[in-house]
């Protein structure tokens, strides 16, 4: 998962797949030694969506005269001239790996955050090395800003992309990772004990970094993506919390005015690159044109029901593109996961989509109920979630490894702590474990 962040995001298929097979042992020999963390009904629904997904994917990549042995149901195959529903089968392999490499990190760190404090160590090693990540990232940015780690930069030479080739995908990385660092701070006011000095003020310095960091990116959508996330941070945490005394309120509600305080005093500080964006530029007609393109791509024929092939958006979507969008450059993606994955993929993408974000949420807004302490995880896993959803809008965040693959780790963790059962929370309450530190 680390790995995937300092590799270009990942992109690159020969860095891709060498990460995919760590992935896949790490995950085989967890659920080897772990098997009582896959004991879980919502589990096993979320893994038969996953194989479902990965099923219709490859499908799309036989020999369509296969489906024709199933009878009449499958008559409307007919209208496909090409032999393969994938209009480029060759590109199923890679894009079904890329599929279920974050589906697999979502189930390995949900299988070792069987308990709170594992599960808490994880997040903080996950904000420290993000943390490390970003304060490399800007040190790179200012002392060599021609080179994206050992490669030249070709693109955005003006804004911080980090290891990333593209800052949108940047700004969504620091976005996730800013957000981890304010559960930990927002949990170090519940619940955290006394430590260090050096500990108590490093998760706010890194989220400060982050910040800087991300307003550098000039990235428009991500920024607002990550204001968004935090803020319904606050918003779950303040609701959640209007039933307790009110000093608990008063200790979760005041740092969250205190940190929206300051973000928006950075943005105006420091981010007058993405405010001059924001008011100068409009989003590209050529984005909007596309859309509307892919939308007539998916009503046309079958599309809607069988799809144009997984991760064949390059090839399948040159006949459909309207001249009005002009002839400048190539469309390799839909900068719109949801038009995207349907065009691909057909109905099924949106029944797995919103069923697998179903039992997400409502596996954290559980967790919001149950867990008082550990609230703000179960926050996390609600604004993440959105955070990305919504940037996905207007890009591509989901489909590139090193932001998809942090957001499953995120993500698997906040499932775990949301779902702890009442036998666990009363032991971890007993306990008294002073193992909780600000980071590990």
């Amino acid at each position: 998962m680390a790995l995937s962040a300092l590799a270009y995001g990942g992109v690159a298929e020969l860095q891709f797949q060498f990460i995919a097979v760590l992935t896949f042992v790490t995950g085989a020999v967890a659920f080897v030694l772990m098997p009582r963390a896959a004991e879980t009904k919502t589990l096993w629904l979320l893994f038969i969506i996953a194989c479902a997904l990965a099923a219709a994917a490859y499908s799309q990549s036989l020999d369509i005269s296969t489906f024709m042995t199933f009878g009449a149901a499958f008559e409307s195959f007919e209208s496909i001239r090409q032999k393969t529903i994938s209009v480029s089968p060759g590109a199923t392999d890679i894009a079904i790996l890329r599929l279920l490499v974050p589906i697999v990190i979502f189930f390995l760190f949900r299988a070792v955050s069987t308990g709170d404090d594992r599960a808490l160590r994880l997040l903080r090693l996950l904000g420290a090395w993000g943390g490390a990540i970003v304060v490399g990232a800007l040190i790179q940015f200012f002392v060599d800003p021609d080179h994206i780690v050992l490669a030249d930069k070709l693109h955005y030479k003006e804004s911080l992309t980090g290891p990333f080739v593209n800052r949108n995908n940047a700004a969504a990385y620091i976005g996730l990772i800013l957000q981890v660092l304010l559960a930990l701070m927002l949990y170090g006011q519940r619940a955290a004990p006394k430590g260090k000095p050096t500990w108590r003020w490093m998760t706010p310095a890194l989220f400060a970094i982050g910040i800087f960091a991300l307003l550098l990116t000039k990235s428009r959508a991500g920024i607002a993506a990550t204001i968004l996330g935090c803020l319904l941070m606050a918003v779950l945490l303040r609701a959640y919390s209007s039933g307790g005394p009110a000093r608990e309120e008063q200790r979760t509600v005041t740092p969250s005015f205190l940190m929206g305080g300051f973000i928006l005093s950075c943005i105006v500080l420091f981010g007058q690159g993405a405010i001059i964006r924001l008011t100068t530029e409009k989003l590209a007609d050529s984005r909007v044109c596309t859309y509307e393109s892919v939308l007539s791509g998916i009503r046309a024929g079958t599309n809607f029901w069988v799809g144009t092939g997984f991760g064949a958006f390059r090839s399948a979507f040159p006949p459909y593109r309207s001249a009005d969008c002009g002839i400048n450059g190539i469309w390799d993606r839909a900068h719109n996961t949801f038009l995207e994955g349907t065009f691909g993929l057909g109905a099924i993408f949106l029944v797995a989509l919103a069923g697998g974000m179903w039992i997400l949420c409502r596996t954290y807004l559980g967790g919001m109920k149950l867990r008082r302490r550990f609230r703000p995880f179960a926050a996390l896993g609600i604004s993440a979630t959105f955070t990305l959803l919504a940037h996905s809008l207007v890009d591509f965040p989901l489909q590139i490894p090193g932001v998809n693959n942090l957001f499953a780790a995120v993500a698997g963790i906040a499932f775990g702590i949301s779902c702890q059962d009442k036998g666990n929370i009363r032991m971890h309450g007993i306990s008294d474990n002073t193992t909780f530190k600000r980071f590990t």
